[in-house]
């Protein structure tokens, strides 16, 4: 009798330890609130602009060819994890996008506002980091994407 309830009891705790959460782990794609830069996304271009740097003779001249996508993870609390190059140039300005990307910190989090209630959520973003030959062809660039009406 013992040896049964013994086995009982072995059975339970395994079914209590096999159910693990799966909610931290997941990485949501879309969201209510997607991550955001503190500033917005012409400050974060202009720091990108103020901190790459890679000799001239690694960016490519073609013009659709000088863009770098980075994909990561800006987590629950606003940093950031998992990085991939989605999309790469050359060995060179893939590293520096990379590193330039990693300085990158505190986020405001993606999320739900499930119940009127904001729930930061793990999210994916994906950021193209173009390479430019001078630091005012960056920053021209970037403008004229957000002074477009």
């Amino acid at each position: 009798m013992k040896k049964i309830y013994f086995i009982a009891l072995f059975c339970c705790s395994l079914v209590n330890t096999a159910q693990k959460s799966t909610a931290d782990t997941l990485i949501y794609t879309t969201t209510d609130v997607a991550p955001s830069y503190p500033q917005g996304y012409q400050a974060l271009y202009s720091f990108i602009c103020a901190n790459v740097s890679v000799p001239v003779s690694e960016i490519p001249t073609e013009k659709n060819k000088n863009t770098v996508f980075i994909k990561f993870v800006v987590e629950k609390d606003g940093s950031t994890s998992n990085y991939e190059i989605m999309k790469g140039i050359n060995k060179t300005c893939d590293a520096e996008a990379m590193r330039v990307i990693k300085l990158m910190s505190n986020w405001n989090p993606g999320g739900t506002t499930k119940y009127n209630k904001f729930q930061p959520l793990r999210m994916y973003m994906t950021i193209p980091i173009k390479f430019f030959q001078n630091f005012s062809a960056c920053e021209a660039s970037y403008n004229q994407i957000f002074t477009k009406k």
